[in-house]
């Protein structure tokens, strides 16, 4: 259910703000892409980094901003689908971060599920990972 270029053009703008918004610390500027739901859902790469809502939502953000000084997201590979008021995204997702001068890279993917609002489109659900690192090419499971 590839989504028409039309919404796929929106997306992309929406990811674009959302790097920017990381990029510049924008605390509310990340906060404005994402629903006021408590069944909003994120989950990133730390094991405690399971947000419900928009509160568990803020204090992640306050904690990814405040632990690096530089935050640059790049997106990949992207599949852009849809159906109705409902948009699903998946593709490859590379974090850059400046943290004590030292630069960090975390290859990942990511799939981020959007609704149409009356105000446009809005993350419901954000998930952010890294391959298993004891996992080689061809083998379902890690050693």
């Amino acid at each position: 259910m590839e989504a028409k270029e039309d919404v796929k053009n929106e997306i992309l703008s929406i990811l674009d703000d959302y790097s920017k918004y990381y990029l510049n610390k924008d605390l509310d500027g990340l906060i404005s892409l994402f629903v006021s739901d408590p069944d909003l859902v994120a989950i990133g790469t730390g094991a405690d980094e399971w947000v419900k809502g928009r509160d568990q939502l803020r204090n992640g953000f306050i904690r990814d901003l405040s632990q690096a000084d530089d935050i640059q997201m790049i997106f990949d590979k992207l599949t852009i689908s849809s159906l109705g008021e409902v948009v699903w995204v998946s593709g490859a997702l590379t974090m850059h971060a400046s943290i004590d001068g030292s630069e960090v890279i975390m290859p990942g993917r990511a799939t981020m599920v959007l609704i149409k609002t009356d105000t446009g489109w809005l993350f419901t659900h954000l998930h952010y990972s890294v391959p298993a690192e004891k996992q080689e090419n061809g083998e379902s499971w890690p050693e």
